[in-house]
């Protein structure tokens, strides 16, 4: 049985099939070497033995050399060989990170060795067929539907294949084209419903994704915010205010939150995010208010020299163990800040480094600077108490198991003020008269806020020895997530209610055929978080909101189809359409008017014929069909019968 199914077919003689199975696999290679699974060099030379060894198999098709297929085999189990020994010495369980690469240079290895025996039709098949396994390993890291391109061409390619094996197959001179348009646009309706229908994504949280490190520098002060040394070389820096990004500049993010900056973000991607659930994405928390400013003035960060996975500390006041967990791993796609950014409160970190910092407030910062193509994962615990729970908890402390607790040094820290704030106390208390509890003051001041206040990002410059909050509150009444955020927090600390603001970024928007949030420059965002007794710190957002769950892909579809038709101008659309319909029905009817007097008579006889029930056969000559017709008809019977013949002499001459 072994040797019936290795004996060899009939040679193929199709140049057009074995260029399109070479294509494939090279497509296939490519792919691997866009999603960095192949080096440059090992892609370019695959590549060109792929190629020499489909040419090669050409010309020995019908004369197969004995030899090569023993050699060929021991290829692959020196292939195989190499593929186990590289997990067993450098992966561990449940890495999928460290399987993908060597499982592409392994599916490589099989193709190149394989192109040197393809005599047959069905070996080529098999290379279209492992031509497509190639394509989704590498999909497995696709980011970017960029990489849709390759798959494009690698399709063409497969679909010529596909299209000249069968016409090998049935001695046809040419492939099918328009059956395989037809299989074409079948496929991609029947992949786009499955897509549609397919359910939210949701990560697991027992594989350890990849985390890598791109262009990094050491930082000048370790545990310290990038740009904060004086050797000027490093990648981020904090404060800065110019560029496409402003990266640690309006919103802090690296550095104080300065409300006085306006902001100038554009749609820049500044990260990708695959998450098991969207939620704001923490990259500083600052609890000192100078009112201009926040900041984080505590002094020491503790450093964690663990390693991959970094355990991290529950800071003081969190409610550790209450939230649901969440696995995030973060693409950077532009250079940013030595910030791990997080959901919450982050449990474990998987960073290519020995050590990390973390700040009092739960900050993340690394010793390195991070670069475009960075990658890092983290464990957090999403711990996002429900309205029904939090307003079971009055405006003041309740017994709580030890350690529950806000310390005093917290608490003195995240209620301080600069000033006594007269008014906006004045207006908190007015605003937050009849609630009872926590969640009611917090509540009741948003609505306010968003009842007498406008949002906009053009707000007037700040005077020196002004305050924000006053400005906002009692003057302009105008500005965006800074001022909003800031007021909030400012207002329930009047309250005696502990409050701060976190920067960081929305979730963005989702990418369904990536599975990933795309976060933008613009998504930059600030908002509050406030403290209840058992629930440790929760978050709050005036101006923005964060989806629950991962969407399905068919709702994001669905919201953009419907989002694009809203920008498609009709008018013009219609009156575009309304064109192409009547050019094509003159077309049309320019294509079927008789061209020949004959043919005007023929239209006309058979006209007549139908009206007296009676059609045309296929067979029929016209003077038949007129014979057949004349009975039947009330007059004008001979006049048919000799225009039939008119009609017959003048398209094929006369008759002997």
């Amino acid at each position: 049985m072994v040797k019936e199914a290795n004996r060899p077919g009939p040679p193929e003689s199709s140049v057009l099939l074995r260029v399109a199975a070479a294509g494939s696999v090279v497509s296939g290679i490519a792919a691997c070497l866009a999603e960095r699974e192949l080096s440059p060099l090992d892609a370019a030379a695959s590549a060109a033995l792929v190629i020499a060894g489909m040419t090669f198999s050409h010309r020995s098709r019908a004369h197969p050399f004995g030899i090569v297929k023993p050699l060929l085999a021991l290829g692959m189990v020196g292939a195989f060989a190499w593929f186990f020994h590289d997990l067993y010495t450098s992966a561990s369980t449940g890495q999928v990170g460290a399987v993908e690469a060597p499982l592409a240079v392994l599916f490589v290895w099989i193709q190149v060795a394989h192109s040197f025996d393809v005599p047959a039709r069905r070996d080529l098949i098999f290379s279209l067929g492992g031509s497509a396994a190639l394509v989704a390993v590498a999909a497995a890291e696709a980011l970017t539907l960029g990489f849709g391109v390759i798959v494009v061409v690698w399709a063409a390619f497969a679909l010529t294949g596909l299209g000249a094996s069968w016409a090998s197959m049935a001695h046809a001179p040419r492939p099918p084209v328009r059956s395989l348009a037809a299989a074409s646009a079948i496929s991609l309706l029947l992949g786009g419903a499955a897509l549609a229908l397919l359910p939210p994504p949701r990560p697991s949280s027992s594989l350890v994704l990849p985390s890598s490190l791109a262009g990094d520098l050491p930082i000048a002060n370790p545990g310290g915010l990038a740009g904060g040394g004086a050797n000027g070389v490093e990648p981020a820096h904090a404060g800065r205010t110019r560029g496409a990004t402003r990266m640690g500049g309006f919103l802090g993010i690296a550095g104080p939150l300065d409300t006085a900056l306006r902001p100038a973000l554009g749609n820049e991607v500044v990260m990708r995010v695959r998450a098991e659930r969207p939620t704001y994405w923490i990259g500083e928390v600052y609890d000192h208010w100078s009112g201009r400013s926040w900041s984080d003035p505590h002094p020491g960060v503790q450093k964690l020299r663990s390693g991959s996975p970094f355990r991290i500390p529950m800071p003081a006041g969190d409610a550790g163990g209450l939230g649901s967990p969440d696995l995030q791993t973060f693409y950077l796609a532009s250079t940013g800040p030595n910030l791990i950014f997080h959901a919450s409160d982050a449990l474990e970190v998987w960073f290519p480094e020995r050590s990390l910092y973390v700040t009092r407030n739960g900050s993340i910062r690394t010793g390195v600077g991070m670069a475009a193509g960075s990658v890092y994962t983290v464990l957090s615990s999403v711990n996002q108490a429900t309205p029904a729970e939090l307003r079971t908890l009055g405006p003041s402390s309740r017994l709580l198991p030890p350690g529950s607790a806000l310390p005093e040094s917290s608490t003195l820290a995240d209620l301080q003020l600069p000033r006594h704030y007269r008014r906006a106390g004045a207006l908190a208390r007015q605003v937050t008269a009849t609630a009872r509890t926590r969640y009611g003051q917090v509540e009741d001041l948003i609505g306010w806020i968003a009842a007498h206040t406008r949002y906009s990002l053009d707000i007037p410059p700040l005077a020196p020895g002004q305050d924000a909050v006053n400005q906002f509150l009692f003057v302009t009444k105008r500005g965006f997530c800074e001022q909003i955020a800031t007021s909030l927090a400012v207002m329930l600390r009047t309250l005696g209610v502990p409050a701060r603001v976190a920067a960081g970024y929305v979730p963005g928007s989702y990418n369904p055929l990536t599975d990933l949030w795309q976060v933008e420059a613009k998504d930059a965002h600030a908002w509050v978080q406030v403290w209840f007794p058992g629930y440790g710190w929760q978050s709050f957002d005036p101006t923005a909101s964060v989806p629950l769950a991962n969407p399905s892909p068919g709702s994001v579809l669905l919201h953009d189809a419907f989002g694009q038709l809203h920008k498609v101008p009709l008018l013009p659309l219609g009156a575009g359409a309304a064109t192409l319909a009547s050019a094509a029905a003159v077309a049309e009817w320019r294509r079927r008017r008789p061209r020949t007097w004959a043919e005007r008579a023929a239209r006309r006889i058979e006209r007549l014929g139908r009206r007296a029930g009676r059609k045309r056969a296929p067979a029929e000559t016209l003077s038949e069909y007129a014979d057949a017709v004349a009975p039947v008809l009330p007059r004008g019977a001979d006049d048919l019968r000799v225009l039939a013949r008119r009609a017959e002499e003048s398209a094929y001459g006369p008759t002997r």
